[in-house]
């Protein structure tokens, strides 16, 4: 079991987040692709690229869509002749990549032409591209020159929760990122799932598909209480981001137990008086992983908190990492907030990385 973490695609604390979780033993930066909520994720990664020496990369995640598969390779392959073998694409249908544009997510049948050609042009350098009404062969020209590295494996991460995209994440993926994969029951059926996908494609697979899962975590401290000013500082943005994806459909309030359904009840009512009816996707995601607004403060409660993160002391922590690991869960992506990064990294590299 490795820890990853999100790093924030500001332009001006890249290097030194980056750097710090390499140093804390932080095993992979994630760099989120949203574009209406942060920087440009390559431009960052490049930065962050430059100015480390082992830490893996991987986008977290690129939004089907939001380029055109050619360009996505093209970019991600630049970042991989900076950091030779150090670097994955996360790709997935989107959530706030395209929710906060008031969007869907995108179809079924794109999501899965898309990962084809991914899969191909990170693997061979060309593939049948099918757009405008029309299929081309394309190719990347003057590899030979290194404006792009494909030599190096570039691992192909398909993002995916239900049934359908965890099939194709066995069809086409190199590996697995899923949500809330926090117990053996929910990582069976995660490879049960990839594997139907798999099969029904007639891959075979040599071994398991490497699972990365987006959760969060937060190191209960003797004498403190879940919900205390320093716990809700930490896990706050998380806890309302899980709010948000169930206002935007992601995800669905029986997820929650019950009594953190009625906090969100609460939520939901809350939101009908934001913004313009219409409109309200404007606002939803204001904070997204990043910031409690003011007027959220009050829905980050022990009941929300103990539903959608891990909060416990250290020992409780590190043996549930070891059950998951034990599961197939090969890595945990961390969202720190904004303010309050530091802190976070050095305290989980200390209480948990160090125990594993």
């Amino acid at each position: 079991m490795e820890l990853g973490t999100l790093i924030f695609t500001k332009p001006q604390r890249v290097i030194r987040d980056t750097q710090r979780a390499e140093e804390r033993g932080f095993a992979r930066a994630w760099f989120p692709d949203s574009h209406m909520i942060w920087g440009d994720a390559y431009a960052c990664l490049a930065l962050a690229a430059s100015a480390t020496k082992k830490i893996k990369f991987a986008t977290g995640i690129s939004v089907a869509s939001n380029r055109i598969p050619p360009v996505t390779v093209h970019s991600i392959a630049t970042i991989n002749e900076i950091a030779p073998g150090r670097v994955a694409l996360g790709y997935g249908t989107g959530h706030t990549g395209r929710r906060v544009m008031g969007l869907p997510p995108v179809k079924f049948a794109d999501f899965r032409d898309q990962l084809r050609l991914l899969r191909d042009l990170l693997k061979h350098g060309e593939g049948i591209f099918n757009t405008e009404g029309l299929s081309r062969k394309i190719r990347y020209l003057h590899r030979e020159m290194r404006f792009i590295n494909l030599d190096d494996p570039i691992p192909l991460l398909v993002a995916a929760n239900g049934p359908r995209a965890l099939g194709l994440a066995g069809e086409f993926g190199d590996g697995i990122i899923t949500s809330g994969a926090l117990t053996p029951e929910r990582v069976a059926a995660v490879f049960r799932h990839a594997n139907a996908g798999a099969e029904a494609a007639g891959r075979k697979l040599d071994k398991r598909l490497p699972c990365v899962s987006l959760a969060h975590l937060c190191v209960l401290r003797p004498g403190e209480v879940i919900d205390s000013p320093r716990i809700v500082k930490l896990v706050g943005p998380w806890v309302i981001t899980c709010l948000h994806a169930i206002a935007a459909g992601y995800a669905k309030p029986r997820s929650l137990p019950a009594n953190a359904r009625l906090v969100y009840d609460a939520y939901a009512k809350h939101l009908e008086t934001v913004g313009t009816p219409g409109e309200r996707y404007l606002d939803l995601h204001v904070g997204h992983c990043t910031y409690v607004p003011e007027t959220e403060r009050r829905f980050v409660t022990a009941e929300t908190i103990r539903a959608t993160t891990m909060v416990a002391p250290a020992d409780e922590i590190v043996a549930r990492l070891r059950e998951l690991g034990a599961a197939g869960v090969d890595e945990l992506v961390l969202n720190p907030p904004f303010d309050g990064y530091e802190e976070y990294i050095d305290e989980v590299s200390r209480e948990v990385i160090e125990r594993l």
